[in-house]
This record gives C-alpha cells, sequence and structure tokens, in this order.
C-alpha cells in the first residue's frame, strides 16, 4: 500500500518500522509511504489518517504533527549570523526537514483548534501563499532587506480576502523566541474607510481598548505607526488616536520557545497563547468584514516593534 502523509508522519513510520520509503528508480518521494505487509487493521487505519491529510483537516488534537526539529532552531540561529545564499543552501535540507515541513503538519492541526478555542472562522491552509512563507526575502519590493528571513511566520485568517489582507492570528518562531499575535495588514479604499468609522464611534473604541489592554499590560506591544498626524475626525489626544496612526493593527507579544516547540503539544501550547487575543480578532473582523473585497498587497504580517 502507498499512502502520503506529513513527513514527519512518515519518518516516524518508517523509524518504527511500519513501512519503508518510497522511492522509485531511486528517487525519494518525501511525504509517500510504502506499506509492503498486508494488515487490514493496519491499513484502514493509515488510509483514514492518509485521507484527513489529504483533505486538509486534522483531530484537533495535534495527530500527525510530531513538533519542530531542534536542529531548525540552529539554523535560524546560523542565518542571523550569516545570511547568505551559500549557508542558506548548505542547510537547506536542514530547514525542509526540521522547520518547512513540520510547518505544514502544524498548520492542519492548530487550524481546527484555533477556530474552536479563539475565533470562529479561523482557517489556515498548508502552503506558501496561505499559511506559509517562503525563506527567502523578496528583493524586489525592499532590496535593503537581508536575502532571508531568520524566522518562520504561520499566519491563519479569519475572512474571504485571503492571509495577506484579512484579520488573522500569526506565529512567528526564531531561534530563541515565539512572537504570538492578532491583527490586519494595512487597509486602504472601503475597508480603511470604515476602520476609521469604527475608531469614530466611543463605544467601539472602549471595546478595543478592552481587547487590547489586557495583552499590552501582560507585556505585549503595538507594531509600528504608518503615518504621523492622526487623520481628521478624530481627536489627536483621545483614546483612539493610537489606533489611528496604524492604517494597519497589530498586537504581539514575544515568549521564549517553550520546550513543546519540539512535540506535539505544541498546538495545544500555541492555542492557549493566543486566546487573549481572540477579542481583537473579533472585533477587527466586525470592523473590516463589511466593507467589501480586499485589494491584494504582498505585505507580511510585521511583528511588532519592527520595521
Amino acid at each position: 500500500m502507498l499512502i502520503k502523509l506529513a513527513r514527519p508522519r512518515v519518518l516516524a513510520l518508517i523509524e518504527d518500522g511500519t513501512g519503508v520509503p518510497f522511492a522509485p528508480a531511486g528517487r525519494t518521494f518525501r511525504e509517500w509511504l510504502a506499506v509492503p505487509d498486508p494488515d487490514p487493521m493496519l491499513w484502514r487505519a493509515l488510509l483514514s489518517e492518509a485521507l484527513t491529510f489529504a483533505g486538509g483537516t486534522a483531530p484537533a488534537g495535534g495527530d500527525g504533527f510530531a513538533g519542530f526539529g531542534t536542529e531548525g532552531f540552529a539554523f535560524l540561529a546560523g542565518l542571523e549570523r550569516d545570511n547568505s545564499k551559500a549557508f542558506a543552501d548548505q542547510h537547506r535540507a536542514v530547514y525542509r526537514d526540521a522547520l518547512a515541513e513540520p510547518s505544514k503538519a502544524f498548520v492542519v492541526a492548530a487550524g481546527a483548534r484555533l477556530a474552536e478555542r479563539v475565533a470562529p472562522g479561523v482557517r489556515g491552509e498548508p502552503r506558501v501563499g496561505g499559511s506559509l512563507f517562503r525563506l527567502a526575502n523578496d528583493l524586489r519590493f525592499q532590496p535593503g532587506r537581508p536575502p532571508y528571513k531568520t524566522h518562520l511566520d504561520l499566519v491563519f485568517w479569519a475572512g474571504v480576502g485571503g492571509p495577506r489582507t484579512d484579520p488573522g492570528l500569526v506565529i512567528r518562531l526564531t531561534a530563541a523566541e515565539v512572537l504570538l499575535g492578532a491583527g490586519v495588514p494595512a487597509l486602504s479604499g472601503a475597508r480603511l474607510r470604515r476602520y476609521r468609522e469604527c475608531l469614530r464611534d466611543a463605544d467601539r473604541v472602549t471595546a478595543l481598548d478592552r481587547a487590547v489592554e489586557p495583552v499590552l499590560a501582560a507585556g505585549g506591544e503595538l507594531s509600528e505607526p504608518s503615518r504621523v498626524r492622526v487623520p481628521a475626525g478624530i481627536e489627536p489626544a483621545g483614546p483612539a488616536a493610537r489606533y489611528a496612526v496604524r492604517d494597519g493593527l497589530y498586537v504581539t507579544r514575544r515568549q521564549p520557545l517553550p520546550s513543546e516547540v519540539t512535540t506535539p503539544a505544541f498546538v495545544g501550547w500555541c492555542a492557549e497563547a493566543l486566546v487573549p487575543f481572540g477579542p481583537l480578532l473579533r472585533w477587527l473582523v466586525a470592523a473590516v468584514a463589511t466593507a467589501g473585497p480586499a485589494v491584494r498587497t504582498r505585505r507580511t504580517p510585521p511583528a511588532a516593534g519592527t520595521r
């Protein structure tokens, strides 16, 4: 029997002797497992697991995600010291096996848990352009940036516009930290006007404060302002001013990497850690969801305190 599963799961099944690599003509298919011995009960279980993987869903318990590899974080630390193509190419297999492939299984497992614990309607897609980002920076639009990211970003969004425009939850893994947060990328047009209308409503601003303040009190940060002056119609000294100078708003919090990051328990750890961001996400969805279709941009969710 040949089945397709997440790479970490394939490796685990090979290690415990359940299956062997699928390598026709000497080429190994990394997400495929060959199970040579007929075993009806085992085959039914594995086929069910493969159908779940192919359908982009997974049980809330994190099945299929085995944890990120410790060598992946060593790779990110190495990129901080040597952000060169030579270093990245030399360690590309480490990045793939310890970070990129596990991130797909993580997105599948975490998407269901976040929708259950943080905000209904949140979803993730285990692909670049969905919840995942490429390792290389696009230097065509920001030539001053380093060639490669020194972090792994994961995003889960709520809406129909897509992960690069809709409000969402963000998880950023670095060599030593995990950054968690919620927000919305830079708004424009009807969505920006709707956002500012909400900031002119005292009750809505009070609700936004109630969503933001507990996270800030726990060590969170607001993303950098995108403009110098407060837009017309909003009192510069009023409570809405700090939000109005941000056309896109993120609130994030940094924590040391937990020991769970290398285990399946990281799914549940992230879900619990993101619960405090749920009120902000729900506020943003209500604020911008009725403003019509979004204009797609190339912007990545910014980390608090960075430009």
